[in-house]
Formats: structure tokens, sequence, C-alpha cells
């Protein structure tokens, strides 16, 4: 079994638009996605998507790009992104989602013999922060710790493997740590993937890689061109 993860897939199925108005790149890139994810995704395999899945305003909207996702291989997790505007709570969408999608948001859950929670996550300010941006801070880091106690509650072990996915990068555009990524060490977690980035000098300057004990990677679609990354490989049961 493997574990893929690819974020900002910035579906819309039902308000078509031309998103190469971005970048290029970004021309026909559902398309591409359907391709490349085909191509290298397995129905045992796990997909992590950490945000920015649907620009869909709303419930309704969201129906032609859930249908499409749920069409590919794979058992997909979701977590929320500053997109998605339809994702009002964890609880709320996940009467909506296909059989083939899970999703979560400040919670965990055991998928496929692994454990995944996560967060949308905040920017990781480079600044000293004021005292609404630590209000912020806090609240996220709350959020996160409860998700991640979730996690330590249905782990078997430590060794079990645990992906956080969070769609804001956990370190700033120095490369400097925000406080959630102490949590992740303390929690034990394999790896956290990310997005959110969509420029080539913010991939540049984007934390990757193994940093004390955690795997970090920025997924964002257009970051991995448009292509499912396989964070790793396991031989796992089933649940």
């Amino acid at each position: 079994m493997n574990v893929w993860a690819i974020s900002d897939l910035h579906l819309s199925f039902a308000r078509p638009e031309r998103r190469e108005r971005y970048a290029a790149r970004w021309r026909d890139h559902a398309a591409k996605i359907e391709r490349s994810w085909r191509e290298v995704v397995a129905p045992a395999d796990v997909v992590l998507l950490p945000g920015d899945l649907s620009m869909a305003r709303n419930h309704r909207e969201l129906q032609p790009d859930l249908e499409w996702l749920g069409r590919l291989p794979g058992t997909k997790v979701l977590g929320p992104g500053n997109h998605d505007r339809w994702f009002n709570g964890v609880e709320a969408i996940r009467p909506l989602l296909r059989r083939s999608i899970v999703a979560v948001g400040g919670d965990a859950l055991a998928v496929r013999g692994l454990v995944v929670c996560g967060t949308a996550g905040i920017p990781t300010p480079s600044w000293d922060p004021s005292a609404s941006d630590q209000l912020a801070i806090d609240r996220e880091a709350e959020l996160l710790q409860r998700a991640l106690d979730q996690a330590a509650a249905i782990r078997d072990d430590p060794a079990q493997p645990l992906y956080v996915l969070r769609h804001f990068p956990p370190f700033d555009i120095h490369g400097r740590a925000g406080p959630w990524v102490e949590q992740m060490e303390r929690a034990r977690a394999t790896a956290c993937v990310y997005g959110h980035l969509h420029l080539p000098s913010q991939w540049a300057m984007a934390v990757q890689g193994t940093v004390r004990g955690v795997r970090y990677a920025c997924v964002a679609a257009d970051a991995i061109g448009f292509r499912p990354l396989r964070i790793d490989a396991f031989d796992l049961p089933s649940d």
C-alpha cells in the first residue's frame, strides 16, 4: 500500500473558471491530475489532500467535485484549506462524502492501518505576534492538540504511522518553526503534508524533508507537477 499526497486541486466543475489566468501551468489542470493519478494510485492506496480541494461556495456546488474525486482510485483523506468555503465543520461535510472519501478537521481517523489527523492551520508569522496574532496562534495550537490527542488515543503504538494534514506551511518564510512543529514532534508524527504555496520562489524556500524526526512535504498540486507525490509505502492490513 502506498501513501500519496496532493493538495490545492482547486476544482470548480459547477462553476468552471480559467485558472490559467494565474499561470499557464494551470491550463486543464484537473485533466492533468486525473491522468497522473490513475497512472500511479492503486485502489488499496491512501491519498492525503491537505486543503483547497474545491472552489465551491456551498455544498450544492461541491457535488460535481466530489463526484470527480470519488471516481478516482484510492481512499482519499480530505483536510480543509483557506479556499474551502464549503467546509463548514467536519461533522457537517462527512454525510456528503462519497464512499472512498473521508475527512479530518481538528480530529483524527484510522485509515487502512494508518492514523491521520489535521487542521487547516494558520500562516506561521515571521514577526513578533501581536495580541490578536497570539490569540489566533493559541486557538490553532489548541485545535491541533485536540487532533493529536485523538490520534494518540486511536494509535496502537508509537510506531504506527501518523500523518498530519495542514494546509498552511508549519514554518514561516524564513524556515522558522511555528509552535505546531513542536506539537507534532512531541506526538511523534511520521509526516506532515501541506500546500498553499504557488510560486516557485516559495517552493524553493519551503521546509521539506526530515526535521527532528518529522518529515515535511509541500504537496501543492502545481509544486509537484499535478501528480500525486508518494510519501510512504507499507505492507499493512486493511482496516
